[in-house]
């Protein structure tokens, strides 16, 4: 009966990405305790290659079977810019921008990609359209505005990204190294 249920499936993938994520732990301890084995290093990087795999496999499969679950597709997106899988993960996050609840994360995650592609000037648009659409200065807010003023960096506009960080700093000046940023402006 809960075969075509949503919440069971996908409790189900994630008692089982539980399962791997306790091999993934233990193997970590052993490298903790043992920093310079060799075999215990390998097998960590196994553990959380398979524990990656397995989330963006079940990930792809619950969005072949939920294709409008907005939420699921930002997820997928996620797992997918993690795995270097960077036009996929455009294509998603592209689609789960139409989730209300997801937007501004979505279009956050499509500059990162932009990002990524070093296409800084399509990356600035999501990051202020994102910047737009959000209301007071929250951690997600600051987010936006730290990627807006770092892609600004990257392209050689150094006054608009301080113009960025400054909007950061005046709120909140133990975000991320922003305090650094502006000092370093005003001391040259």
């Amino acid at each position: 009966a809960g075969g075509s249920d949503a919440a069971l499936e996908k409790q189900e993938a994630e008692l089982a990405a539980a399962v791997i994520g306790m091999r993934v732990a233990a193997a970590e301890a052993a490298v903790a305790a043992a920093p310079a084995d060799s075999a215990a290093q390998a097998k960590l990087a196994a553990a959380r290659a398979e524990h990656a795999g397995f989330k963006l496999r079940e990930a792809k499969l619950y969005i072949e079977r939920y294709p409008n679950d907005y939420s699921a597709r930002y997820a997928l997106a996620t797992l997918m810019l993690e795995a270097g899988q960077i036009d996929a993960a455009i294509a998603q996050f592209q689609q789960a921008q139409k989730g209300p609840q997801v937007r501004v994360v979505s279009l956050v995650g499509l500059a990162r990609c932009f990002k990524a592609k070093k296409l800084f000037d399509l990356a600035v648009g999501q990051l202020n359209t994102a910047k737009a659409e959000l209301g007071t200065m929250d951690e997600t807010k600051k987010e936006v505005i730290y990627e807006l003023g770092t892609c600004l960096e990257l392209m050689g506009k150094p006054d608009l990204a301080i113009a960025e960080f400054k909007a950061i700093y005046s709120e909140d000046i133990g975000f991320r190294d922003v305090a650094d940023k502006i000092n370093a402006f005003y001391a040259r």
